[in-house]
């Protein structure tokens, strides 16, 4: 435990040391799931995030007077899978220098690659005063623990300001996202595309109808209970076809603790083979507020098109029907944006401690995220709309 000036930060190294509902508090329902206590302790409690796993917890909280106003979810982290911001290089380029890149510090949802992180603070602190008294804490504690940096993953462009103004490095990152200006139905979407596009979504549905494979939009308590363990069979069997690129981190007990934790949030949709009852694939989705959220999905058969159906349309159809505005699909590549997904940028901010290696980042990282913009622009180019906007 240390003292900020009239402030008392304390470091957790696990999150059920901290009470559920002052953290909650701090969240004020303006953020995703992926930041509130009962998602980060399902993570920890299922042994998906750990020590053992490279994923230490190390959280901050700030307390005034004994009432909690600031709290920050981090990890210590011995390697950099799960980050979806993909450092290698620096800790390539580290290692060349002889300058230590692990352990750092990272900040984020782990395994969510979701705009949406920032320090949780009260609605009535100076929070641009706060965030900056947050980061010359954990810029202490780093320096004390001989930790080589922090990073600050996936952050929500206003506070990201912050953390830019004392030092921090932005760098640039490539995702999609789907906007719903208020269709009526999925053809008022499909008339918006270009005729080629249009015919090629509709040629691509009518092929899973033709193999008499239906599909099922299942919502919060309306999953199955024995659907969630099915579901991580599905998501450990689609992640162990990518050998050494898996994104296998999620335990068995982390999806059946889902029966539970946001159950209310979940959408299920699930595919059927004729005359079978139990699914032949899965998508798992997170809804909040006005969005909608792409997470896991496998399959236990390989079918053509069966993805884009589960992962993109019938969501799209799903989120229509709900008036959802923006669907956020998950990391991916052309086929996103062959299929209405917009380019928009996604921000990290770092800071080295070793000022040789930040020097590098100072003076290289502009190349980086001009890089990354052109390849945004070149994906929003390919964009199947009719119109431009």
């Amino acid at each position: 435990m240390t003292t900020i000036p009239t402030l008392t930060a304390t470091w957790h190294d696990r999150i059920a040391d901290i009470d559920p509902d002052a953290w909650n508090r701090l969240c004020s329902g303006r953020d995703v799931p992926f930041l509130r206590w009962e998602w980060l302790h399902l993570l920890e409690a299922s042994d998906s995030v750990g020590s053992g796993n490279g994923w230490q917890p190390c959280h901050l909280t700030i307390h005034d007077q004994g009432r909690m106003i600031g709290a920050a979810p981090l990890y210590l982290k011995a390697h950099s899978d799960g980050e979806f911001v993909f450092d290698h290089a620096w800790a390539h380029l580290a290692a060349s220098m002889r300058v230590r890149y692990y352990p750092k510090l990272v900040g984020m949802s782990p395994f969510s690659p979701v705009t949406a992180y920032r320090f949780l603070m009260a609605e009535n602190v100076n929070q641009a005063k706060l965030s900056a008294a947050m980061i010359l804490e954990i810029e202490n504690y780093c320096r004390r623990r001989g930790v080589s940096g922090c990073g600050f993953h996936f952050v929500t462009t206003n506070w990201g300001r912050i953390p830019e103004s004392m030092g921090y490095k932005v760098w640039v990152h490539q995702g999609f996202v789907w906007l719903n200006p208020g269709f009526t139905s999925f053809d008022e979407y499909l008339a918006g595309l270009k005729a080629n596009q249009r015919r090629n979504v509709r040629r691509e549905r009518d092929r899973l109808v033709r193999r008499g494979i239906t599909t099922q939009c299942l919502f919060g308590r309306e999953i199955p209970g024995s659907y969630f363990a099915l579901m991580y069979e599905l998501y450990a069997r689609h992640n162990e076809r990518f050998g050494q690129w898996s994104c296998k981190f999620l335990t068995p007990t982390f999806f059946q603790g889902l029966r539970t934790v946001f159950r209310d949030n979940l959408l299920l949709i699930a595919a059927f083979e004729p005359d079978e009852p139990t699914p032949m694939a899965m998508s798992l989705l997170i809804t909040a507020g006005d969005r909608l959220y792409g997470r896991y999905w496998g399959t236990w058969r390989d079918e053509e098109f069966l993805h884009f159906e589960l992962c993109y349309y019938k969501p799209m159809e799903w989120m229509i029907q709900k008036g959802i505005r923006l669907f956020d699909p998950g990391m991916g590549g052309v086929h996103k944006a062959l299929r209405g997904f917009v380019s928009a940028p996604n921000y990290s901010l770092h800071k080295f401690f070793d000022p040789r290696l930040h020097g590098v980042m100072e003076s290289t990282i502009s190349e980086y995220n001009q890089m990354e913009m052109r390849d945004i622009a070149a994906l929003n180019s390919i964009l199947p709309y009719k119109r431009r906007g």
